[in-house]
């Protein structure tokens, strides 16, 4: 057994451990038994063969991996992470490695995860190992090995390094943002739309290690007045501290503040990129209209360490936000107090900054107009910044005349001058108000800024966004975790981005979000303290900020991939490679989530010139926002559910209710659209077809035509039931009121108008013998003939069809052809009163109406006429049909 040691031999292998972010304990070479046996381990109980004998190995060994804080008064038990390099002295051998030591981490890794590698020189970029990895669980449940394969490489002089996930070091992190500035340095400032970067030290943490804090935003609306040295920090004292920005409110992200968690690293890397795009014109709108700060790594010590929860007392510095201590927590204590700061609009009270007897700040007289800078040639950026600031100077008399003033007359200026802009689309959902980052924009490419969405809670913040970033183990997917609110309208507000999210990238999972009290103030097993003192929940607590969140993202894979509609650039017809099988994470997988973060945040607020909206199901802003409100009341008013504290074990369950009603509000919208619009194309046909007979026959009427008297039952049939629909139409334009009983009058009709449809079809076709039935038959035809005329004739009312159904029934088989002659006089008498009354009736409402004005008497001798004609017809026709 080798001893802790920076590099460790054993076994003609050479295991390096004298890197950022290394800890390996000890290694322990395992003896390869030359007979044949098979591995067999306890996993969870059960019995599983290992996939490899051992007479197939090379080498075997045992690796221990140092616990956070090891070797310190505060060690404690999270030993998750590793990381270490091996350098063989034979190529082309097969090594097997067994983590012995890890916590119990099956979920994870029954999942498929893998540890990553890379080979140097060779294969430099980080990469999944290719052999599916095996662990082993004994039956107590306490120790959990890890164990994996690895071929050494040709070269002997090859270094491969292996690592529980994708690591980025805080050697890493200087290294990337060192080439940032000098990227950043070598660009000029033509514009006011052009990037203001800035990288300043905030504090140094318990080990001298720098905080980083960068500044990102264009140069639009940029003050001369530069922020204040606060209390106890920015120990670089010849670090100029950034400008400030009038009109703009700052995004506060943070990462690392869990050692282990590297994807937290690259999704803000991912994101920092894309801020730092000069062609998208995403990002443009998003340095026009805010100002990022960016704290890339929040525990150094911890990373620098190899630590994987801790810092190095021994601290969850995730639990520390609301009352950090500078001597204890100093990275934290920075971070509250700029959160603080710029919440109160780049104010704080006397006891948080220094006396300008013992810093060195730059003194601007009010009639320059140039800066004098006291930053070193050496830098670059400031020197741009500089050259900015003279231009921007002469530029802009609006600008001079606000530098004149002192900070409580800006700050009422600015008041003085709020854009009352507001989104339409939020108006059934939440309250809009006026808002001071709203302001015309000077530029040729003006955009409409529109701040009206942020909640009353966080109107008078300087603050518009806080998310603190994570990596996490066991649940699957990227997600966020926001705050609890009774109000529904900030739940919703909360709610906004996280949806968005899911529609600008295709592994954010939005069913595993978790919107819980319970997820506020829930103790943690390990450690005791509560999520109270977690950034997400402690900035609301300070801040009243609606939208404050943590975002995280698993070490492996994901549930589901979305289906990520177009850009509106892009044209609904563009394809779409869509990918249904969740792929394994990788650092470019957190860096587009990154990236999917500046597209939705300028939806918030419907300013992303190039959005996904459009082409979504939810078509805009609004619908996204009632959709989340129907999700939220149905979620509400579900029988037999409360709304109750919730944890991230409770998460599964709360998140398939949530899918669930989710999917079915999809499917009643998607269902209701379908109906609306076939409904409405089928009434604007039938409208059209009932309007084109109506006009005709008042065309007809009004040039004195008379209709064509023609006794084919069809065509009475026909011109009936067209009476009876322009008589539909007239009721629906005169009024609702009468549209009521029109409607029963038209059940009651369609109903005879069947059984007078069953009697004609019915005609008789029988020969001379069967006088009998051919009597019965041709007085069904004859009264249906009758009651079609009647109906033809009778203006636009049509209570002839009651008055039809008191008349006497027709005679059954073995009556005398004299009652049945009997009855179709009277029949056909009734038939001629009834028209006439209704004739009356019908002058009256068309009269009324407005559309038809014939003189009454001139009607009634037609329709008088023509009852006459058909009833001599019809009784020439039965006394036929009797003999």
């Amino acid at each position: 057994m080798a001893s802790t040691a920076e590099n460790i031999a054993c076994g003609g292998f050479v295991f390096l451990n004298n890197f950022d972010s290394a800890n390996l304990a000890k290694v322990e070479a395992v003896r390869i038994p030359e007979t044949f046996e098979k591995d067999i381990y306890e996993v969870e109980g059960k019995s599983t063969n290992s996939t490899i004998s051992k007479d197939t190995l090379d080498y075997e060994f045992n690796l221990w991996t140092k616990h956070d804080c090891h070797g310190t008064q505060f060690q404690n038990n999270n030993r998750t992470w590793f990381y270490f390099g091996v350098k063989s002295s034979r190529p082309s051998v097969l090594v097997k490695f067994n983590i012995v030591n890890m916590n119990k981490q099956v979920k994870m890794f029954s999942q498929g995860m893998c540890p990553v590698f890379k080979i140097v020189p060779g294969h430099l970029h980080w990469e999944r190992i290719r052999e599916k990895p095996t662990y082993t669980l004994d039956q107590k449940g306490n120790d959990f090995t890890l164990s994996f394969l690895y071929y050494t490489p040709e070269n002997l002089k090859a270094i491969t390094y292996f690592a529980f996930t994708y690591p980025f070091s805080y050697t890493d992190l200087q290294n990337y943002l060192r080439r940032i500035d000098m990227r950043m340095g070598k660009r000029s400032v033509m514009s006011a739309d052009d990037i203001y970067y800035h990288r300043e030290c905030a504090i140094k943490s318990l080990e001298d290690r720098r905080l980083d804090v960068l500044t990102i935003t264009s140069y639009y609306n940029i003050s001369m007045e530069r922020e204040d040295r606060l209390n106890n920090m920015f120990p670089e004292k010849n670090e100029e501290r950034p400008y400030k920005f009038q009109d703009k409110k700052v995004i506060f992200i943070s990462a690392r503040v869990h050692p282990g968690e590297t994807p937290s690293s690259f999704v803000l890397n991912g994101f920092l990129n894309f801020l730092l795009n000069r062609e998208d014109q995403i990002a443009i709108n998003l340095r026009r209209l805010y100002v990022f700060k960016l704290i890339p790594m929040l525990n150094p010590d911890g990373v620098a360490k190899g630590h994987y929860r801790m810092d190095t007392k021994g601290t969850n510095l995730n639990r520390v936000y609301l009352n950090p201590s500078e001597v204890d927590h100093p990275t934290i204590y920075a971070a509250r107090n700029l959160i603080k700061y710029y919440h109160n609009s780049y104010q704080l009270p006397s006891e948080l900054t220094d006396d300008l007897l013992n810093i060195n700040l730059e003194i601007m007289d009010s009639s320059v107009n140039v800066i004098n800078s006291t930053a070193s040639i050496a830098n670059a950026v400031r020197d741009t910044t500089t050259r900015l600031l003279q231009q921007v100077t002469f530029m802009s008399l609006d600008e001079k005349s606000r530098c004149t003033l002192d900070t409580s007359k800006k700050h009422l200026l600015t008041l003085e001058h709020l854009d009352s802009a507001t989104t339409d689309e939020s108006g059934d959902l939440s309250k809009e108000s006026k808002n001071d980052n709203s302001t015309e924009i000077r530029t040729s490419d003006k955009l409409n800024v529109d701040m009206g969405e942020i909640s009353k809670a966080s109107d008078n913040s300087g603050l518009y966004l806080y998310i603190d970033l994570h990596g996490h183990a066991s649940k699957k997917g990227v997600f966020m975790y926001g705050n609890h609110f009774t109000d529904s309208e900030d739940t919703i507000t909360c709610m906004l981005l996280p949806k968005l999210m899911s529609i600008n990238n295709p592994h954010f999972h939005f069913a595993s979000c978790n919107f819980a009290e319970r997820n506020m103030y829930i103790i943690d097993k390990r450690d005791g303290m509560s999520r109270e003192g977690s950034g997400r929940v402690a900035v609301y607590k300070m801040t009243g900020l609606i939208r404050s969140y943590t975002l995280e993202c698993n070490y492996n894979s994901g549930r589901l991939v979305n289906i990520i509609p177009a850009r509106i650039r892009d044209g609904v017809n563009k394809n779409m490679n869509h990918v249904f099988v969740p792929p394994k994470y990788t650092p470019a997988v957190f860096e587009a989530v990154g990236a999917a973060l500046g597209p939705s945040i300028l939806d918030l607020t419907g300013n992303n010139p190039n959005s996904r909206l459009p082409n979504s199901q939810y078509r805009s802003l609004r619908g996204v926002k009632s959709h989340l409100k129907l999700t939220h009341v149905s979620n509400l008013s579900a029988p037999g559910k409360s709304v109750r504290k919730d944890n991230e074990d409770d998460v599964p369950r709360s998140s398939g209710i949530l899918k669930e009603l989710e999917t079915r509000l999809n499917d009643a919208m998607t269902g209701a659209r379908n109906a609306i619009r076939t409904e409405g194309n089928l009434v604007k046909k039938c409208i059209l077809r009932r309007g084109a007979s109506f006009y005709s026959a008042v065309k007809r009427i009004k040039s004195g035509k008379k209709p064509r008297q023609t006794l084919t039952r069809r065509t009475l049939k026909n011109h009936c039931a067209s009476n009876v629909e322009n008589s539909a139409i007239i009721c629906a334009i005169k009024s609702e009121v009468e549209t009521k009983p029109f409607l029963k009058a038209i059940d009651r009709y369609q109903s005879n108008r069947s059984n007078v449809s069953a009697a004609v079809s019915e005609e008789p076709r029988l020969s001379v013998s069967k006088k009998l039935t051919g009597t019965t038959s041709s007085m069904k035809t004859r009264i249906s003939s009758e009651e079609t005329a009647a109906v033809r004739h009778g203006a636009k009312r049509l209570k002839i069809i009651s008055s039809m159904r008191t008349s006497k029934p027709l005679p059954e088989v073995g009556e005398s052809s004299c009652t049945t002659e009997e009855t179709s006089v009277k029949v056909s008498l009734k038939v001629s009163r009834t028209c006439n009354k209704q004739n009356i009736k019908g002058a009256h409402d068309k009269a009324r109406i407005g559309r038809m004005k014939p003189s009454e008497s001139s009607k009634q001798k037609k329709c008088n006429k023509t009852v006459v004609k058909e009833s001599s017809v019809l009784d020439e026709s039965a006394k036929q049909n009797l003999k």
